[in-house]
């Protein structure tokens, strides 16, 4: 096909995928169900509620299996649309299924660096304006339960919160393994 076909592809289903991705991510954490980013994402994500007939939600409400299989069935259709639309097809279905998990993982990774980053800016601006708006809350809330563990391994240190920079060495350390297990499972097929 051509490049500009599979860019266009690719910031659509990169749209879908990043939607989904917050719903699921938002549940998972506990986000406040009120809050209007909240409210807005499941709006946009209506046909997470028509997966949700069929899977249902499990760890007390925590973990969408409806969003989770939708977001398999995004990148899924994003590896292969991109692999059809460059020319290069998969191997087979189970080199697909690999590549898709793997894709997944190392963005799921990459998310998690970004919302700590984002984290870190955010707690400053909070600081300086004395004010928190719906997007800073929501993303305060998501990256809570990523910075909890290592902030009962650091000790007390006051104002200064030295958790993310922990997390930030164990989410580089997962990529390093993740790339790792990428290249020997998609060099085996």
């Amino acid at each position: 096909m051509g490049a500009n076909s599979a860019l266009i592809f690719g910031i659509i289903i990169n749209v879908a995928i990043l939607l989904v991705f917050f719903r699921f991510l938002m549940q998972l954490a506990a986000v406040s169900p009120y809050n209007p980013v909240v409210l807005s994402t499941i709006k946009a994500t209506k046909i997470v509620d028509v997966f949700s007939r069929i899977f249902p939600t499990v760890a007390k409400g925590r973990v969408n299996l409806a969003a989770l299989a939708l977001l398999v069935v995004l990148y899924l259709l994003k590896n292969y649309g991109m692999m059809y639309l460059n020319g290069a097809m998969p191997n087979g279905p189970v080199h697909l299924l690999i590549l898709t998990f793997v894709t997944m993982i190392q963005d799921l990774l990459r998310f998690c660096r970004y919302l700590i980053f984002a984290t870190i800016i955010l707690s400053w601006v909070v600081m300086f304006t004395q004010s928190r708006g719906p997007y800073i809350e929501v993303i305060q809330e998501l990256a809570e339960p990523l910075l909890a563990p290592f902030r009962r391994i650091m000790p007390n240190m006051g104002m200064i919160d030295l958790s993310p920079i922990l997390a930030f060495l164990a989410l580089y350390i997962a990529e390093i393994l993740m790339n790792q297990v990428a290249i020997v499972l998609l060099t085996g097929f």
